[in-house]
């Protein structure tokens, strides 16, 4: 388990008799300083040392992340299989002081992460600096996000560099490394010290992220030498496993998260990880975790080179590309968790979803069933924005741009608060009752609103639109990278929709989640239904072309259907939200707008869709009322971009985080382009 450096090992008999040591009514087995525990005394000492609870430690639980408070009369008792398991239960109590008895609780996962970045702007070299990254060295704003990853019961923080270690470690060795002063290196080390001590305390571990094979590049250019590398050469293995072996010195709780991929070929990546970054972490003596992405990687060269050399090794893979798509894993899980110690998933970058509000408690339970159903011990989640953090990519101001001016901004944890909160209460434990989660969340957001009406319709809105976004990309399953959100449409052409569904590679279409399935059942009058695959857009235009039926299966015009009525849906509930909302009034209103912005997604991907089915019916059939449906179809899609590009415009200041080139007005250009492309190819008669 991960959990707070301690000591228990020596301190826990085989008896497990326990040495109490007393200090401000707190009780444990371990020493007065350590990092969870002290935490945990922080939070108890705004209740009544008369009133405090007793906090032991027992390993019986068998979890040290697992907890029981027990409670008689006035007096609790909070028992933590570790320490870990004593702060998350301090925690509990301090919510709920008079709950009564709460029996065992440990969580369903056993690595439960989010993600930070030092990186921005689609690129990966940076150096740290406040100029750069003012954020990181914002203590009152980190102590905030801490509090809250710690709340929600994250254990984990993937800090996403291309290759951070000499802005925050000494190279007597390399000192061309970086170019950064040792003023202002010293404030970095004494900044990550600080910020590793602060996820210490609140049992978060820190897991650097770097590629493969990336150099800094002040040590490229002072040497002459490329920044990347696809093959090792004797300077990057003494150079990368020299920058190992310093800062694993320095930073003793950290661990590695490595990419092979980005630059290394893929015949070179087990012998570099088992030469390389195993052999620093061994020669280290710290035995730190490490987490290795599935980027580029021979599996099968993994697990015979490098699984037997280091016994803390994770592997990971994405859930669906670089997007939600689906409740349901890649298949590929299946071959990946039994190849290291455990296999996490990665819910990486979730393109399909930005830059709206997203948060449906419904599907992301669905979702982390699903990665319990596949086995996997635990997941790495980015939150809603990741190049631009901390802000959301909301305008608030009409001068604002996508370049950042000065004005009023959300922070993206607090507008989306709802995401990692889910996302956390769910890998904690999954199997709740759905009556106990209505309750829930309706509490939840009841107290965001005002009350308790607004409650219901927030919760209401976030899982009637839940399914519409990771709805329109699968049902098109055109790759589409984080670079190129869903909401854009950069890349779902009507070519583009009918050749990847009429091959179904790369990136087929995968089960959409039980509600939108159960709704599309009782609308279309099909209860016999249990194919919950939507039939390729060509494969369904080829049924129908041939004068067929279809039977027993989703069709893609049906499903496209039913995601505009949820969308519109959207709509009528967020009008509702505006006029009930006692709280937070302002964000409710952004709620209509962000309705109103989706359901024009919406509309504008049914007609790329039905577009698409009047194309490969004229294909198949020459006759011209499909040529013309199409370009029918594909101008009111134009229509309605349109219409979302001059919303947007009020609302947004761009529509990913990534990268600045890729917003509504590129978009615009992708949908008129796809018409006029449409339009020359008919007179061609092709």
């Amino acid at each position: 388990m991960m959990s707070c450096p301690s000591n228990l090992a020596g301190l826990l008999t085989v008896a497990l008799s326990i040495l109490f040591l007393e200090f401000n009514g707190i009780r444990a087995d371990v020493r007065a300083d350590d990092a969870c525990l002290e935490h945990a005394r922080e939070l108890l000492r705004q209740v009544p040392a008369e009133k405090r609870p007793e906090v032991k430690i027992d390993a019986s639980l068998n979890d040290p992340e697992a907890f029981s408070i027990g409670t008689e009369g006035t007096k609790a008792e909070i028992v933590g299989g570790g320490p870990a398991g004593a702060l998350y239960g301090v925690g509990q109590w301090l919510s709920q002081p008079t709950a009564g008895t709460t029996g065992g609780d440990k969580p369903d996962f056993e690595l439960r992460g989010t993600v930070l970045f030092l990186m921005k702007d689609g690129s990966y070299d940076y150096q740290l600096t406040p100029e750069e990254f003012p954020w990181f060295y914002d203590r009152p704003l980190l102590i905030r996000y801490l509090d809250y990853l710690q709340v929600n019961r994250f254990n984990a923080i993937f800090l996403w560099s291309g290759h951070l270690f000499p802005s925050i470690t000494e190279m007597p060795e390399y000192p061309d490394a970086t170019d950064l002063k040792p003023e202002e290196l010293k404030r970095n080390q004494e900044q990550f010290r600080w910020f590793t001590d602060q996820c210490a305390k609140r049992n978060i571990r820190v897991l650097m992220h770097f590629y493969q094979i990336h150099i800094p590049k002040p040590l490229a250019q002072s040497r002459n030498i490329p920044h990347r590398f696809g093959k090792p050469t004797d300077f990057t293995k003494k150079y990368v496993r020299y920058a190992l072996g310093r800062f694993l010195a320095e930073f003793h709780s950290v661990g590695l998260y490595v990419c092979p991929g980005e630059s290394l070929r893929r015949q070179y990546t087990a012998e570099w990880i088992r030469d390389v970054i195993l052999a620093a972490a061994k020669a280290s003596g710290q035995h730190p975790t490490i987490v290795v992405r599935d980027w580029c990687l021979d599996v099968d060269g993994f697990k015979k080179r490098c699984v037997p050399a280091y016994d803390n090794l994770y592997t990971e893979l994405k859930h669906n590309v670089e997007m939600v798509v689906s409740p349901v894993p890649d298949p590929r899980h299946a071959r990946w968790k039994d190849v290291a110690k455990k296999h996490i998933v990665n819910l990486h970058e979730v393109a399909d979803i930005k830059p709206f509000r997203w948060g449906s408690p419904r599907y992301i339970q669905e979702m982390v069933a699903e990665w319990k159903k596949a086995g996997v011990d635990g997941a790495e989640c980015y939150g809603t924005i990741s190049w631009r953090w901390p802000y959301s990519l909301d305008k608030l101001e009409p001068r604002q741009t996508a370049f950042w001016p000065e004005g009023k901004k959300l922070l993206s944890f607090d507008r989306d608060a709802i995401w990692l909160e889910a996302l956390g209460r769910y890998l904690w434990k999954v199997d709740r009752p759905r009556e106990e989660e209505v309750a829930y969340w309706t509490g939840r957001l009841a107290e965001k609103f005002g009350n308790a009406d607004a409650g219901r319709l927030a919760l209401r809105w976030y899982e009637t639109t839940g399914p519409v976004l990771p709805g329109l990309q699968n049902l098109t399953h055109v790759r589409n990278m984080n670079y190129h959100p869903t909401a854009v449409g950069k890349e779902q052409t009507v070519d583009a929709i009918l050749d990847t569904a009429a091959c179904n590679r790369d990136y087929p279409s995968r089960p959409v989640d039980t509600w939108f399935f159960d709704r599309y059942q009782q609308k279309f009058g099909l209860p016999e239904l249990t194919d919950r695959i939507t039939m390729p857009v060509a494969a369904y235009a080829d049924t129908l072309a041939a004068g067929k039926t279809v039977a027993g299966v989703m069709t893609p015009d049906k499903v496209a259907d039913l995601l505009v009525e949820m969308a519109t849906e959207g709509c009528r509930i967020a009008a509702l939200l505006q006029k009930t909302a006692t709280r937070n009034q302002e964000e409710a209103a952004r709620f209509v707008t962000d309705s109103q912005a989706l359901d024009y997604v919406a509309q504008a991907w049914r007609e790329k869709v039905y577009a698409a089915i009047a194309k490969r019916c004229y294909q198949k059939t020459k006759d011209e009322k499909y040529a013309r449906s199409m370009l029918d179809h594909l101008q009111r899609s134009v229509d309605v971009y349109e219409k979302l590009v001059a919303l947007t415009d009020k609302t947004y200041v761009n529509a990913t985080d990534m990268s600045m080139r890729y917003n509504w007005k590129e978009g615009l250009k992708s949908f008129k382009k796809d018409l006029e492309d449409q339009k020359k190819l008919l007179k061609g008669k092709t």
